[in-house]
């Protein structure tokens, strides 16, 4: 099975740069692979549609074949997208850009955004992106309502990165964290990921303190500063409304097995 081994590795590298792209050397020492391996991939890759080039640039980015199979996953974990209408409900009470996160396979994904339309600043989340653990309010929302055997086993297997001084990169500080979560019921990325830009995220719940699902926004350090305890009742109350319907959507599940 080395050729799926090496095919992931280098999808994994390409859909980490979803607007620049990689390029062949940058692949090669990413996934310790020489350049006319890479080379003989990415040939069989683009003619699957699984990648694309950048004619420019020469950098390879997902292709087409990629989004589909990426979207047809997405849509399959809320198959009526019920719960995108509350990252606008959210949206358009704090006039804050919005998303919805879930936890699948040990990885929490971004499956759902909305952008207020006043909005002029384009932020990093999108559909489809994985949303690290250790730094980010979405999956700390998400991550502190999992076994604690668990916890420490995601944790560790984490490749931390100091994206910025704010970011945490130490493992009983972040436990100690998602305690803290735990506690309030309500998660924070203050400038972990970019320096004056801020998260908040809440955890939906599709059973008593049981967690797979989060609800966020994020905007400015000092807007989100300025109005934090508003913002965060605001947050706090869309996603109990989403806990509830997530929680009846459960039960009629179970129902029907």
């Amino acid at each position: 099975m080395d050729w799926l081994n090496r095919f992931t590795d280098v999808m994994d590298c390409i859909s980490e740069h979803p607007v620049e792209g990689i390029g062949v050397s940058e692949l090669s020492r990413r996934t310790d692979l020489s350049k006319s391996t890479i080379h003989r991939m990415l040939s069989s890759m683009l003619s699957k549609q699984f990648v694309t080039q950048n004619y420019q640039t020469k950098n390879y980015l997902l292709g087409p074949k990629a989004f589909l199979w990426g979207s047809q996953f997405l849509r399959s974990q809320d198959p009526n997208g019920l719960m995108g209408q509350y990252c606008e409900e959210i949206s358009s009470k704090t006039g804050l850009y919005s998303y919805l996160c879930i936890y699948h396979g040990k990885q929490v994904y971004c499956t759902y955004t909305h952008q207020p339309s006043h909005l002029r600043n384009k932020y990093f989340v999108h559909v489809g992106q994985r949303m690290p653990f250790y730094c980010t309010a979405a999956s700390k929302a998400i991550l502190a309502y999992q076994k604690p055997d668990c916890v420490q086993t995601l944790l560790a297997d984490e490749s931390y990165k100091q994206f910025t001084p704010y970011t945490l990169t130490n493992q009983e500080a972040l436990e100690w964290e998602l305690e803290t979560v735990l506690k309030e019921e309500i998660a924070y990325c203050h400038q972990e990921l970019e320096l004056g830009v801020t998260a908040i995220s809440a955890p939906i719940f599709y059973k008593e303190k049981e967690c797979t699902m989060s609800l966020s926004i994020v905007g400015e350090s000092t807007l989100i500063d300025s109005t934090k305890e508003t913002l965060i009742q605001d947050l706090k109350t869309v996603a109990e409304k989403a806990s509830s319907h997530l929680t009846s959507m459960h039960m009629l599940t179970s129902i029907k097995l």
